[in-house]
Protein backbone atom coordinates (compact mmCIF):
# COMPACT_ATOMS: atom_id res chain seq x y z
CA UNK A 1 0.00 0.00 0.00
CA UNK A 2 2.93 2.50 0.11
CA UNK A 3 3.00 5.50 -1.90
CA UNK A 4 5.36 8.48 -2.24
CA UNK A 5 1.75 10.59 -1.42
CA UNK A 6 0.72 8.84 1.33
CA UNK A 7 3.64 7.67 3.16
CA UNK A 8 1.83 6.57 6.39
CA UNK A 9 -0.93 5.03 4.50
CA UNK A 10 0.66 1.45 5.16
CA UNK A 11 -0.51 -1.19 8.11
CA UNK A 12 3.73 -2.20 8.51
CA UNK A 13 4.47 1.81 9.34
CA UNK A 14 7.28 1.95 11.25
CA UNK A 15 5.67 2.96 15.18
CA UNK A 16 8.97 4.95 17.24
CA UNK A 17 9.68 3.00 19.83
CA UNK A 18 8.67 4.02 23.66
CA UNK A 19 6.16 3.25 26.25
CA UNK A 20 2.69 4.70 24.33
CA UNK A 21 3.17 2.03 21.82
CA UNK A 22 2.86 -0.57 24.38
CA UNK A 23 -0.31 0.67 25.74
CA UNK A 24 -3.63 -0.96 24.38
CA UNK A 25 -4.90 1.39 21.94
CA UNK A 26 -7.67 1.83 23.55
CA UNK A 27 -7.00 4.10 26.36
CA UNK A 28 -5.06 5.94 24.21
CA UNK A 29 -8.10 6.91 21.88
CA UNK A 30 -10.18 7.22 25.25
CA UNK A 31 -7.26 9.66 26.55
CA UNK A 32 -7.26 11.94 23.45
CA UNK A 33 -11.34 11.92 23.11
CA UNK A 34 -10.68 13.41 26.47
CA UNK A 35 -8.01 15.54 25.65
CA UNK A 36 -10.08 16.59 22.80
CA UNK A 37 -13.10 17.46 24.81
CA UNK A 38 -10.72 19.79 26.92
CA UNK A 39 -9.49 21.56 23.87
CA UNK A 40 -13.10 22.47 22.45
CA UNK A 41 -14.84 23.34 25.62
CA UNK A 42 -12.50 25.56 27.88
CA UNK A 43 -12.15 28.75 26.88
CA UNK A 44 -9.27 30.04 29.00
CA UNK A 45 -6.18 30.65 26.99
CA UNK A 46 -3.95 29.65 29.68
CA UNK A 47 -6.01 26.27 30.02
CA UNK A 48 -5.47 25.86 26.22
CA UNK A 49 -2.08 26.54 26.74
CA UNK A 50 -1.57 24.47 29.13
CA UNK A 51 -3.66 21.40 26.60
CA UNK A 52 -0.86 22.86 24.02
CA UNK A 53 2.19 22.04 26.14
CA UNK A 54 0.58 18.67 27.24
CA UNK A 55 0.21 18.11 23.42
CA UNK A 56 3.91 18.77 22.94
CA UNK A 57 4.71 16.61 26.22
CA UNK A 58 2.73 13.77 24.12
CA UNK A 59 4.87 14.51 21.08
CA UNK A 60 7.86 14.35 22.79
CA UNK A 61 6.73 11.15 24.45
CA UNK A 62 6.11 9.28 21.24
CA UNK A 63 9.41 10.81 19.77
CA UNK A 64 7.82 11.39 16.68
CA UNK A 65 10.36 12.74 13.90
CA UNK A 66 10.70 16.25 13.19
CA UNK A 67 9.92 16.20 10.15
CA UNK A 68 7.14 14.53 10.38
CA UNK A 69 5.63 17.44 12.31
CA UNK A 70 6.89 20.07 10.43
CA UNK A 71 4.96 18.93 7.08
CA UNK A 72 2.01 18.33 9.35
CA UNK A 73 2.46 21.86 11.27
CA UNK A 74 3.15 23.53 7.96
CA UNK A 75 -0.24 22.41 6.05
CA UNK A 76 -2.20 23.78 9.01
CA UNK A 77 -0.63 26.61 9.29
CA UNK A 78 -1.32 27.54 5.76
CA UNK A 79 -4.87 27.96 7.12
CA UNK A 80 -4.08 29.88 10.61
CA UNK A 81 -2.42 32.83 8.58
CA UNK A 82 -5.37 33.29 6.26
CA UNK A 83 -7.20 33.35 8.81
CA UNK A 84 -4.82 35.80 10.97
CA UNK A 85 -5.15 38.14 7.88
CA UNK A 86 -9.01 38.10 8.28
CA UNK A 87 -10.44 37.63 11.72
CA UNK A 88 -8.67 40.44 13.92
CA UNK A 89 -9.92 42.88 11.60
CA UNK A 90 -13.43 42.10 11.78
CA UNK A 91 -14.42 42.27 15.08
CA UNK A 92 -13.08 43.79 18.53
CA UNK A 93 -12.40 40.42 20.01
CA UNK A 94 -11.03 39.46 16.93
CA UNK A 95 -7.51 38.67 17.90
CA UNK A 96 -8.32 36.77 21.40
CA UNK A 97 -10.61 34.49 18.82
CA UNK A 98 -7.55 33.86 16.12
CA UNK A 99 -5.38 33.42 19.19
CA UNK A 100 -7.49 30.89 20.83
CA UNK A 101 -7.93 28.80 17.45
CA UNK A 102 -4.34 29.01 16.99
CA UNK A 103 -3.38 27.39 20.10
CA UNK A 104 -6.47 25.19 19.74
CA UNK A 105 -5.94 24.11 16.38
CA UNK A 106 -1.91 23.05 17.33
CA UNK A 107 -2.94 21.28 20.52
CA UNK A 108 -5.50 19.18 18.78
CA UNK A 109 -3.41 18.71 15.73
CA UNK A 110 -0.15 17.39 17.85
CA UNK A 111 -2.20 15.33 20.24
CA UNK A 112 -3.80 13.10 17.03
CA UNK A 113 -0.72 13.33 15.58
CA UNK A 114 0.95 11.26 18.59
CA UNK A 115 -2.39 8.91 18.82
CA UNK A 116 -2.01 7.97 15.25
CA UNK A 117 1.95 7.81 14.97
CA UNK A 118 2.27 5.37 17.54
CA UNK A 119 -0.83 2.95 16.59
CA UNK A 120 -1.63 0.82 13.64
CA UNK A 121 -4.41 1.04 12.09
CA UNK A 122 -5.62 -2.49 12.29
CA UNK A 123 -5.25 -1.77 16.40
CA UNK A 124 -7.47 2.23 16.10
CA UNK A 125 -9.80 0.18 14.39
CA UNK A 126 -10.64 -2.37 16.65
CA UNK A 127 -9.85 0.02 19.70
CA UNK A 128 -12.60 1.90 17.99
CA UNK A 129 -15.22 -1.55 17.92
CA UNK A 130 -14.59 -2.01 21.69
CA UNK A 131 -15.89 1.16 22.43
CA UNK A 132 -18.59 0.83 20.66
CA UNK A 133 -18.21 3.07 17.82
CA UNK A 134 -21.03 2.35 15.03
CA UNK A 135 -19.74 -0.01 12.76
CA UNK A 136 -20.10 2.72 9.58
CA UNK A 137 -17.61 4.63 10.85
CA UNK A 138 -15.22 2.22 11.55
CA UNK A 139 -15.92 0.83 8.26
CA UNK A 140 -15.76 4.73 6.70
CA UNK A 141 -12.61 5.73 8.22
CA UNK A 142 -11.19 1.91 6.91
CA UNK A 143 -12.33 2.38 3.38
CA UNK A 144 -10.93 5.65 3.57
CA UNK A 145 -7.24 4.90 4.65
CA UNK A 146 -7.57 2.21 2.58
CA UNK A 147 -8.20 3.75 -0.49
CA UNK A 148 -6.39 7.52 -0.35
CA UNK A 149 -3.99 6.58 -2.30
CA UNK A 150 -5.44 4.60 -4.65
CA UNK A 151 -7.66 7.93 -5.06
CA UNK A 152 -4.64 10.28 -5.00
CA UNK A 153 -2.65 7.71 -8.22
CA UNK A 154 -5.83 8.38 -10.22
CA UNK A 155 -5.82 12.51 -9.65
CA UNK A 156 -2.10 11.72 -11.18
CA UNK A 157 -3.11 9.96 -14.11
CA UNK A 158 -5.74 11.90 -15.24
CA UNK A 159 -3.32 15.33 -14.73
CA UNK A 160 -0.71 13.67 -16.57
CA UNK A 161 -3.04 12.81 -19.40
CA UNK A 162 -4.21 16.44 -19.33
CA UNK A 163 -0.20 17.70 -19.47
CA UNK A 164 0.36 15.22 -22.68
CA UNK A 165 -2.88 16.57 -24.51
CA UNK A 166 -1.18 20.53 -24.09
CA UNK A 167 -2.82 21.47 -20.72
CA UNK A 168 -1.41 24.56 -19.27
CA UNK A 169 -2.85 26.03 -16.28
CA UNK A 170 -3.69 29.89 -16.37
CA UNK A 171 -6.23 32.14 -14.53
CA UNK A 172 -8.80 31.67 -17.58
CA UNK A 173 -12.49 30.05 -18.06
CA UNK A 174 -10.70 27.13 -19.75
CA UNK A 175 -8.33 26.54 -16.69
CA UNK A 176 -11.18 26.36 -14.35
CA UNK A 177 -13.25 24.25 -16.73
CA UNK A 178 -10.67 21.79 -17.59
CA UNK A 179 -10.03 21.38 -13.27
CA UNK A 180 -13.72 21.34 -12.97
CA UNK A 181 -13.42 17.87 -15.63
CA UNK A 182 -10.66 16.61 -13.60
CA UNK A 183 -12.97 16.80 -10.14
CA UNK A 184 -15.74 14.85 -12.03
CA UNK A 185 -13.89 12.68 -13.66
CA UNK A 186 -12.23 11.58 -10.65
CA UNK A 187 -15.25 11.42 -9.02
CA UNK A 188 -17.22 9.05 -11.41
CA UNK A 189 -13.59 6.85 -11.58
CA UNK A 190 -14.01 6.54 -7.38
CA UNK A 191 -17.93 5.48 -7.90
CA UNK A 192 -16.81 2.54 -10.56
CA UNK A 193 -14.19 1.73 -8.27
CA UNK A 194 -16.46 1.53 -5.33
CA UNK A 195 -19.44 -0.32 -7.25
CA UNK A 196 -16.54 -3.27 -8.09
CA UNK A 197 -14.83 -3.26 -4.58
CA UNK A 198 -18.53 -3.76 -3.13
CA UNK A 199 -19.23 -6.62 -5.48
CA UNK A 200 -15.97 -8.23 -4.78
CA UNK A 201 -16.34 -8.26 -1.13
CA UNK A 202 -19.90 -9.65 -1.18
CA UNK A 203 -19.09 -12.37 -3.50
CA UNK A 204 -16.63 -13.05 -0.91
CA UNK A 205 -18.76 -13.17 2.18
CA UNK A 206 -18.65 -9.52 3.37
CA UNK A 207 -21.60 -8.87 5.72
CA UNK A 208 -21.00 -5.55 7.21
CA UNK A 209 -18.09 -5.90 9.26
CA UNK A 210 -15.11 -7.35 9.64
CA UNK A 211 -13.89 -9.73 12.48
CA UNK A 212 -11.92 -8.33 14.98
CA UNK A 213 -9.37 -10.67 16.84
CA UNK A 214 -8.99 -10.19 21.04
CA UNK A 215 -5.53 -8.42 21.95
CA UNK A 216 -3.31 -9.89 24.04
CA UNK A 217 -1.59 -6.39 24.77
CA UNK A 218 -1.31 -6.38 28.32
CA UNK A 219 0.95 -2.96 29.94
CA UNK A 220 3.70 -3.29 32.31
CA UNK A 221 3.09 -1.86 35.83
CA UNK A 222 5.56 0.78 34.87
CA UNK A 223 3.75 2.05 31.62
CA UNK A 224 0.34 1.58 33.62
CA UNK A 225 1.42 3.84 36.08
CA UNK A 226 3.21 6.12 33.34
CA UNK A 227 -0.08 6.36 31.38
CA UNK A 228 -2.05 7.19 34.62
CA UNK A 229 0.02 9.87 35.38
CA UNK A 230 -0.99 11.24 31.97
CA UNK A 231 -4.95 11.00 32.65
CA UNK A 232 -4.40 12.96 35.81
CA UNK A 233 -2.37 15.47 34.50
CA UNK A 234 -4.76 16.11 32.06
CA UNK A 235 -6.95 16.93 34.93
CA UNK A 236 -4.75 20.15 35.48
CA UNK A 237 -6.30 21.98 32.89
CA UNK A 238 -9.04 22.67 35.53
CA UNK A 239 -7.01 23.63 37.83
CA UNK A 240 -5.36 26.36 35.59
Amino acid sequence: MGNSNFPSLNYQIDIPEGFLNRIPASIKVVLVFLFALCVAFLQSVAAQLFLLVYAIMLVAIARIPIKVLSSRLLALNGFILMMWLTLPFSSESGTHLALLITIRAHAATLAFIALLRTTSMPDLLQALHLLHVPQKLILLLHFTYRYAHVLSEELQKIHKSMVLRGFHPSLSFTTFSAYGNLVGMLLIRSIIRSERVSKAMVLRGFNGSFPFFPSHVIPSSPDTLRMAALYVLLAGCFIV
